[in-house]
């Protein structure tokens, strides 16, 4: 009987345990989707935004066109990254292993150092701060999954207010060359 109940007991805690890890692949997924839209709509704002501050369709479209593209790029590479570091054996890292955001995080600090270091000087703090309170919120007791939508949604905040300045000043230069 004793050995019946605990067989029961494994079955339904691998069950539990099925169930919870996907939820946990369909949220990642669900907010990878969101992040991803989110960039398409920034870039199709930025061709609008383009194409009204007086530059001729062509090139708007193709601008936006080349960020769809690199965008999509990037994904599928990063998509390619993750399937290498997950069939590498987890005794091989000697690292704590890094969530996601904190991952994301780090990429925009790299991204932002090499390829935008004026935004990076003024937006850096920003970043900071947004992982600061990731940290406090853990501290507190915050559920994680609250904790890493919330992270997110600000890294995607930062990213397209970035975008945004960046398209902006490009538009602007763009009009001093006419």
């Amino acid at each position: 009987m004793m050995q019946r109940n605990r067989q029961r007991r494994h079955v339904v805690s691998q069950i539990i345990r099925f169930i919870r890890r996907g939820v946990k692949a369909i949220a990642k997924t669900l907010i990878y989707l969101t992040v991803e839209f989110t960039v398409y709509v920034a870039i199709g704002g930025g061709a609008i935004a383009l194409f009204w501050l007086g530059l001729p369709s062509y090139v708007a479209l193709g601008l936006s066109i080349g960020l769809v593209i690199l965008s999509l790029t990037i994904s599928f590479l990063a998509y390619r990254q993750h399937r290498r570091i997950t069939r590498r054996s987890v005794t091989t890292h000697a690292s704590p292993i890094i969530k996601g955001d904190v991952k994301l995080a780090d990429l925009i600090a790299q991204t932002l150092a090499e390829k935008a270091p004026q935004e990076w000087e003024e937006y850096q703090d920003w970043l900071h701060d947004i992982l600061l309170d990731r940290r406090q919120r853990l501290d507190q007791g915050d559920p994680d999954w609250r904790v890493t939508l919330l992270t997110y949604w600000r890294l995607t905040g930062l990213c397209i207010t970035v975008t945004l300045i960046k398209l902006r000043r490009l538009a602007i230069a763009a009009r001093r060359l006419r």
